[in-house]
């Protein structure tokens, strides 16, 4: 064999072998528009289709179809103790630095408290919300959830749910006055039930620097890590990102 021949071999088998080691992996998501979400039938959001191409980059037969949708809590519990397990879209916050592995950024995240407008729910430092009778929804093990953990006297305003959908349907049946989420996902959950957003407005930001990642459990073999990490900077070298996140912010639009 040649060398040229040789090295062509090893890089394939290479490939292969790449692509084997992630075909190990449990894909974890969520229903969290536009970033994760599935559709007649089909998983679709930009963090899924950015995967998928960061998959196929590395070698791995990894589908759409592999992708378990759960509720937020229950894959997050499963990524905490499990190996080799992919939960996203995780907002990477302090608290949860040392509990997985790291790749991303995927986009940054603003966490907030949403409410009706006509209810002119007014607030100046999320410390009002402790002194005040105000029903908050949240997602179990959101970040939403954690970030009201640490405030006084909160907890037991708060109302824990499994989904955002959950959420929605409570904040527009008046049965929780505010919902703490990323903006952008609670008003693609609104319009999506058929509420009307603009009858919704942002009343406090809860967190405004952090970001989206894929959040591996600690166990994944750091190879991997740096495999994927690899392909998502391929890929928003090449502008495949940016295209990607275009795609849904005009869905977005003509919804």
């Amino acid at each position: 064999m040649t060398t040229l021949g040789a090295a062509m071999a090893t890089g394939l088998y290479s490939l292969d072998a790449a692509g084997q080691t992630l075909d190990a992996l449990t894909l974890i998501t969520e229903d969290y528009p536009p970033f994760n979400f599935e559709k007649n039938g089909r998983r679709q959001g930009i963090a899924v289709d950015v995967l998928m191409e960061m998959l196929d980059l590395s070698g791995s037969k990894k589908s759409r179809e592999d992708i378990r949708i759960w509720p937020w809590a229950r894959g997050y519990e499963t990524a905490l103790k499990e190996k080799d397990i992919v939960l996203f879209s995780t907002t990477r916050t302090e608290p949860r630095e040392n509990l997985f592995k790291w790749v991303g950024p995927i986009l940054p995240s603003r966490i907030v408290l949403v409410a009706k407008k006509k209810n002119g729910i007014q607030l100046a430092s999320v410390e009002e919300l402790g002194r005040s009778g105000y029903r908050i929804g949240v997602v179990r093990e959101d970040v939403g959830e954690k970030l009201l953990d640490k405030v006084d006297r909160v907890r037991d305003k708060v109302v824990l749910l499994n989904s955002g959908i959950s959420v929605a349907k409570m904040l527009q049946a008046d049965r929780v006055d505010m919902w703490a989420y990323d903006i952008q996902v609670a008003m693609w959950n609104l319009k999506e039930l058929g509420y009307d957003p603009a009858e919704y407005e942002e009343v406090l930001t809860l967190a405004e620097t952090h970001s989206y990642y894929f959040a591996l459990s600690k166990k994944t073999d750091d190879k991997v890590v740096s495999m994927l990490q690899s392909a998502l900077d391929q890929i928003k070298s090449k502008g495949r990102f940016n295209e990607i996140v275009a795609r849904y912010r005009r869905s977005k639009a003509e919804r």
